[in-house]
């Protein structure tokens, strides 16, 4: 059986958007478990300007007519035969939903994974257009998926406020342990250092929050400091609101990192946050526990269940507010006066040993193939 793997992108793992870094990993994986994979990628260019890989990737052009699809994609389905499973990553994208309809006409399974957008938060957001286009093309995509992968449990529940499917499975992302630099052991920060790592988006990310919530600390008499690793649009909005909020000499904001570089920088943090609203399942969080660092997680980032089962950070629970945020903040600061955050890092880094190892993962999804 051939397994495909179609993203909006190129799946790069050197960029931002995390869909493209699991969709890289899950076919590197697959590859490497003996499987026939091939990644494609719809893009705004044919360009092969990504890292070098072991698996094919072929690039299709996307159309600036949402309703058509490139002509060397549809002939690309019409060379598939019906043995083949076509894992399709990210929602809202139409041309997942013309692509379906061909692959329905030529009896090839599909999977669907949606990477967090159908959970309740994900949904308020443009909630009105979100609604109209899930009735008229995202649901019946969902409908006639052989599997739907969800990573975390609030888009796993949210989905059955949608539509009521009973093909869905509970598979959350995975970490490749081997890919992580042998960071030397860094110099004790002379100040608690709060780390933050992926894209600069306020709404899913939950920054204002942060913000906000890391001012409140800092008004409590507190030291420390918050760096901020990524890009992205609102990254002006998030600068200006640090000024606004006093704390702009005890921020700092690194831009876009990758590589052994993204990683030394994250390992010199003492307790990773992510505060998101929502989320699939982040890849940063993951990347940051593997690096032996607590994480300080929102209950959005789906990731919770396993920080408590493992006892590797500060899971915080119920409404996620700035005073929340930086009542958390305080707790994680008693562990770093008492020396005890080095234990619940050593839990985070078993955390993902034991619960997020891909090949585990990608047996799991292979035997949702069928293969």
């Amino acid at each position: 059986m051939k397994i495909i793997h179609v993203v909006l992108g190129k799946a790069n793992p050197d960029r931002m958007n995390g869909v493209n870094k699991v969709a890289h990993q899950m076919a590197k994986t697959q590859l490497e478990l003996g499987h026939e994979v091939t990644v494609w990628g719809i893009a705004k260019s044919l360009e092969h300007n990504y890292p070098e890989r072991k698996f094919k990737t072929e690039l299709f052009m996307q159309s600036r007519n949402k309703l058509r699809l490139d002509a060397a994609l549809v002939k690309a389905v019409e060379g598939l035969s019906r043995e083949a499973i076509v894992h399709l990553h990210g929602a809202f994208i139409t041309e997942f939903y013309l692509l379906t309809r061909l692959l329905r006409k030529r009896r090839i399974d599909y999977v669907f994974t949606p990477h967090g957008s159908f959970s309740e938060v994900a949904m308020q957001k443009g909630k009105l257009r979100k609604r109209l286009y899930f009735l008229l093309l995202e649901k019946a995509l969902l409908k006639n998926a052989k599997a739907v992968q969800l990573l975390g449990d609030l888009e796993y529940k949210n989905l059955d406020k949608l539509v009521k499917i009973e093909h869905k499975v509970l598979i959350p992302n995975g970490m490749e342990l081997s890919e992580l630099p042998e960071i030397q052991k860094k110099v004790t920060n002379t100040e608690l250092n709060f780390g933050f790592c992926g894209r600069l988006d306020i709404y899913y990310k939950g920054l204002d929050l942060m913000l906000r919530g890391f001012a409140l600390f800092l008004k409590k008499g507190y030291r420390a400091r918050l760096e901020l690793i990524g890009d992205g649009d609102d990254r002006q909005a998030l600068e200006q609101l640090a000024v606004e909020l006093g704390i702009q000499q005890h921020l700092t904001f690194h831009g876009a990192k990758y590589g052994d570089e993204k990683y030394r920088l994250m390992a010199q943090s003492d307790v990773f946050l992510h505060t998101s609203r929502s989320e699939g399942f982040p890849m940063a969080v993951l990347e940051a526990a593997a690096l032996g660092l607590p994480c300080l997680t929102s209950e959005g980032t789906n990731i919770n269940r396993y920080i408590r089962q493992y006892d590797s950070g500060f899971p915080m629970a119920g409404l996620l507010t700035p005073e929340l945020i930086c009542e958390t903040m305080a707790t994680a600061a008693v562990f770093y006066e008492e020396k005890k955050l080095a234990t619940l890092g050593v839990n985070a880094f078993r955390m993902v040993q034991s619960a997020f190892d891909w090949r585990r993962i990608c047996q799991k999804l292979v035997l949702v193939y069928g293969v």
